[in-house]
């Protein structure tokens, strides 16, 4: 029984560090399928990490803070040293507004490399209507989708609401441009 909560501490602690880019982590099946000879690979869904291809096994590790991977020489490095900002794009989904609480709720969208169909993760999604008043923001999670409701009795006038809203990634200074989506709102 010990040894079972030990083991269970000790997994949600490594995903802990994983996340904070402390650790590194196994690998899928299909990037260990794609480890040919021992090195280093790109990892294209989030260029902030790379994979170490050991005898056939692959692990993600993540590069310092600030850097990104360049598959040649294969060293995580400057993001200017390394190629351009990668771009990125957002796709929003329709939200509802409740009318009786004059709130906007699912308001929501994923956030991807545009080269790779991975979402990007653990990066904030500002909400807004079209015409630029804050809704709320969220996180992406490990698909790349943020999902937040806006706070009730909004002070926002409802034709302006009914327009729409805009999901908005800021990007990271010289590794992931910006990019932003449109949705509608309807009446729940």
């Amino acid at each position: 029984m010990v040894s079972r909560i030990h083991r269970g501490l000790a997994a949600a602690a490594a995903g802990a560090l994983l996340a904070l880019g402390l650790a590194a982590a196994p690998a899928t099946a299909a990037t260990s399928a794609a480890c040919g000879a021992d090195g280093r690979l790109p990892r294209p869904q989030d260029h902030r990490f790379y994979v170490q291809c050991t005898a056939g096994v692959a692990t993600v590790h993540p590069c310092p803070a600030g850097q990104v991977f360049a598959a040649v020489p294969q060293v995580c490095d400057s993001p200017d040293r390394v190629r351009p900002a990668a771009a990125t794009a957002a796709a929003a989904g329709p939200a509802k507004l409740n009318g009786l609480l004059f709130g906007v709720k699912n308001l929501n969208a994923t956030v991807r490399i545009a080269d790779a169909p991975a979402g990007l993760d653990g990066v904030p999604v500002t909400f807004t209507t079209v015409g630029g008043r804050p809704l709320c923001t969220a996180v992406t999670d490990q698909f790349g989708a943020a999902r937040c409701d806006s706070p009730a009795r909004l002070t926002i006038p409802l034709d302006e609401i009914l327009r729409g809203y805009r999901a908005s990634y800021a990007g990271i200074g010289g590794i992931y441009l910006a990019s932003s989506a449109t949705a509608p709102v309807s009446l729940l």
